[in-house]
C-alpha cells in the first residue's frame, strides 16, 4: 500500500490520485449542498432547543471542509506542475485551478448563508 502512496522520491505523498481530484473539484459543492440541507433540517430541532449554537456549529464544520477541499486543489495544483513531463500534468494543474475556484466559491456563499443566523433569529 505505501508504494502506491509515494513518488519516487521517499517520504512525498502522492497527490495526483482519483480521490484527491474527486475532492478538491467536488468537495466545494459537495460541503455546500450538506451546509444547505443540514441547515433546513436543523432550524426546526434549533427553535425547539431555543439555541443557534447548532447551526454555528454546522457552518464552521462546512466551512472547514471546504477548506480541506481548497487544500486539495493547491495540492493537485503544485503536483501537477511538479510532474510537467508526466502524462495528465496539465489536466491535474486544470483541475487544481477549477477545484480551488469551486472551493473558494462555495466557501464564500456558505459564508453568506450563515450571516443572517448571526443578526436574525431563523425561529421568529
Amino acid at each position: 500500500m505505501s508504494e502506491q502512496l509515494t513518488t519516487g522520491r521517499p517520504g512525498k505523498q502522492e497527490h495526483r490520485g482519483n480521490i484527491r481530484r474527486l475532492d478538491a473539484v467536488l468537495g466545494g459543492p459537495v460541503w455546500w449542498a450538506c451546509h444547505l440541507g443540514g441547515g433546513y433540517w436543523l432550524i426546526p430541532r434549533m427553535c425547539e432547543l431555543g439555541a443557534t449554537w447548532p447551526y454555528h456549529l454546522l457552518t464552521v464544520a462546512m466551512v472547514v471542509l471546504i477548506a480541506r477541499a481548497w487544500l486539495s486543489g493547491w495540492q493537485l495544483l503544485r503536483a501537477g506542475r511538479d510532474a510537467t513531463d508526466e502524462p495528465g500534468a496539465s489536466r491535474d494543474v486544470f483541475l487544481g485551478w477549477t477545484g480551488m475556484s469551486f472551493s473558494l466559491f462555495f466557501g464564500a456563499v456558505t459564508i453568506a448563508e450563515w450571516t443572517p443566523v448571526l443578526f436574525l433569529d431563523p425561529c421568529w
